[in-house]
């Protein structure tokens, strides 16, 4: 997959749950997260999404906090037969939040090197 994002990505094993705000069918969708960035995030989901959706996450990161942020689904791949694999924009997410991000991704290329 071409890379398009804009922040490295890092892996995070965490699950979490989303719940749509831009309309109807406000409920919670399991998904598991297969990397993160400052910028977006990839997720492995069940059910199949609406692109261009607004989901409301709270992400469980490597520190204990949880993230609240608003994701945009952008991409869709469903050439796996158990999962559809989604990538989505972070479009609101409090600054201090994105900060944690760039932090871990500053000491993520430090400890590689």
């Amino acid at each position: 997959m071409q890379e398009k994002r804009k922040s490295k990505r890092f892996i995070l094993e965490a699950t979490l749950a989303m719940e749509r705000v831009d309309g109807s069918k406000n409920r919670l969708v399991p998904i598991s997260v297969i990397d993160v960035s400052g910028t977006g995030m990839g997720f492995e989901c069940k059910e199949i999404l609406e692109m261009n959706s607004i989901y409301k996450v709270e992400l469980k990161i490597w520190t204990g906090d949880v993230v609240d942020a608003l994701i945009n689904i952008i991409r869709f791949d469903n050439s796996r037969s158990d999962c559809y694999v989604y990538g989505a924009n972070f479009i609101g997410m409090p600054e201090n939040d994105t900060s944690k991000f760039n932090i871990h991704e500053l000491f993520d290329a430090a400890n590689n090197n």
